[in-house]
């Protein structure tokens, strides 16, 4: 097992890192995200999300079965240390991961110091949410169940294999086996260290003492902790909002669904008691009740709620263009940065020789499954968008994606203090789950010689970051504004925040500027060749910030 980078430094960290660790998706973490957003720093399912499968840390990799693990790549290593490291600087962190399956005991020991909380939820509740919203198919859970059946053959592993048989079952089924297996191993790992849990059936019915642990842990979540009663629906998809108030628990499922998942949800406690020691079992147990506390609803008259997507731009937006905002001398480029022009920065780079994912870390962006809100997909042949989305705002960008494209351009990011003056005044749009994603890059209302979305619909990366980090912690860079999933106060927008070079999340794109110290267009090729030998000189430093601040250095300035 790798030790926790922490090892390796004699600096006391500020603060450790809140752990927001759910049995499923569907627990409740995106409310109880929302009730620390303004106290904390957040980062949504880094692991899952953002590692690529072969990173020894990604939950369904082969590299997370037991034993002896093998050292890591250099870009392996420092994207580990670079999370781990930056977790204890800045404020309070919080990081919410679901699903770790078999990866949950090595990344609790990343992170020995921090404080667990567990999010769980009945299987009967969340099948319940999966059927409502057609999860099962739209989020390929399948595959899912067919990757952890396969592994539960792999050496170390076999004696969970009965919780998922290599069978066929139905939706409901294979997902009651996947939580199931999820929450024991996550009993396991968290088996004699301290945690708190909060169940999703006590946080509706009695949200506020349910969640009385996030405000020991935070004191300053209280002023949040009720529930936002808005009723509107987003325009685009409903999945993931967190602006409507729920008070009461019920189940949707087609006739008979409820009893096979209660069913199965009894086979799998019957078999925990044969694999896990009887302490565990007792709190996998514990993790998996709640279904007595649903009502039933008939599947036919209601409940349901149909998935809804982005309906495409009728005409393209207006021609990219750099035009006159504050503060005065900087020239704003008119509208965010859209996916088909990262897409063309992808696929030239991945020409150049410059490939985007490397030992499972993505340098310049992720590849996210279309349902996932990814928009940019690798395929056979490169690199292409979603269709019709072509003309929005490209997201999942890491800071390095976004600097890279900037130096493309023959531009550069914001300063925080830029983005200050630009969004002073400014009226938020898209912002609070209003549309449910990304709206175009082209801002109704807005002509070609204005700046599009001052504020909302994305918040975007800057060039510069707080100062003064200490050489053994990574170099973060910040972030400013509003989202689509943020609120759009102006405290919301001016609120310190700051990422690893290497982070990317739903929420940020790619804003640019230029000026007289802008240079020229820089050709592909050699851009890829700074990327390229940043990468192969990784492993040699003995202090964390000196490689992010070269990487900062090179993709900054257009001659080395």
């Amino acid at each position: 097992m790798t030790a926790s980078p922490l090892e390796d430094t004699a600096v006391l960290p500020e603060r450790p890192p809140i752990l927001l660790l759910g049995t499923s998706e569907r627990v409740g973490s995106n409310w109880t995200l929302d009730v620390l957003r303004h106290a904390t720093i957040q980062h949504n399912e880094p692991f899952r999300q953002q590692l690529g499968a072969e990173h020894p840390y990604a939950p369904l990799t082969s590299s997370s079965t037991p034993g002896e693990a093998a050292p890591l790549a250099p870009i392996a290593a420092h994207w580990v240390d670079a999370f781990v490291l930056g977790k204890y600087l800045g404020g309070t962190h919080v990081i919410k991961e679901t699903n770790l399956y078999f990866a949950a005991e090595r990344f609790l020991d990343l992170f020995p110091e921090s404080p667990v909380l567990v999010l769980s939820r009945s299987p009967l509740g969340v099948a319940s949410s999966f059927a409502q919203g057609d999860l099962w198919r739209r989020w390929e859970y399948d595959s899912v169940y067919r990757r952890v059946v396969a592994m539960t053959h792999e050496t170390g592993l076999d004696r969970w294999a009965n919780l998922v048989p290599d069978d066929s079952p139905v939706a409901s089924v294979a997902l009651t086996r996947l939580v199931t297996l999820n929450t024991a191993l996550l009993a396991e790992a968290l088996s004699g260290r301290d945690h708190a849990h909060i169940s999703y059936e006590s946080a509706v019915l009695d949200r506020e003492t349910a969640m009385r642990p996030i405000t020991r842990l935070v004191p300053e979540a209280v002023r949040t902790m009720t529930a936002r009663s808005g009723t509107g629906q987003p325009e685009v998809d409903s999945t993931f909002a967190t602006n409507r108030a729920k008070h009461e628990l019920a189940v949707c499922l087609s006739p008979g669904q409820d009893e096979l998942v209660n069913a199965e949800t009894e086979r799998g406690t019957a078999l925990l008691r044969e694999v896990l020691a009887p302490q565990t079992v007792e709190l996998a147990v514990r993790w998996l009740a709640g279904a007595d506390r649903y009502r039933r609803v008939d599947s036919s008259t209601g409940g349901s709620r149909s998935p809804r997507t982005a309906v495409p731009p009728l005409t393209p937006p207006p021609t990219p263009a750099y035009v006159e905002a504050p503060p005065k001398g900087v020239r704003w480029r008119n509208t965010l940065v859209s996916n088909s022009e990262v897409c063309a920065l992808l696929n030239g780079l991945a020409g150049a020789g410059m490939d985007n994912t490397i030992h499972g870390v993505n340098l310049l962006a992720i590849d996210m499954p279309y349902e996932r809100g990814g928009r940019l997909h690798l395929a056979e042949g490169g690199w292409r968008v979603s269709p019709g989305f072509e003309h929005y705002p490209a997201y999942w960008v890491t800071w390095i994606g976004a600097a890279a494209y900037a130096l493309s351009a023959g531009a550069r990011l914001p300063s925080r203090a830029e983005m200050d003056a630009l969004s002073e005044g400014a009226k938020a749009s898209n912002v609070d789950y209003a549309v449910g994603d990304a709206a175009p890059v082209a801002e109704p209302g807005s002509g070609p010689t204005t700046v599009h979305h001052r504020v909302g619909n994305l918040q975007v990366w800057c060039a510069d970051g707080p100062g003064g980090d200490p050489l053994w912690a990574p170099v973060t860079r910040y972030l400013h504004g509003a989202a689509w999933n943020t609120p759009g106060t102006r405290e919301e927008v001016r609120r310190l925040r700051s990422r690893h070079l290497l982070g990317a999340s739903r929420g940020v794109g790619v804003r640019l500027v230029r000026d007289r110290a802008s240079g020229a267009d820089r050709p592909l090729e050699d851009i890829a060749d700074r990327l390229r030998t940043w990468v192969t000189g990784l492993g040699g430093h003995d202090r964390l910030a000196d490689p992010d601040r070269k990487l900062i250095s090179v993709l900054s300035q257009t001659d080395r």
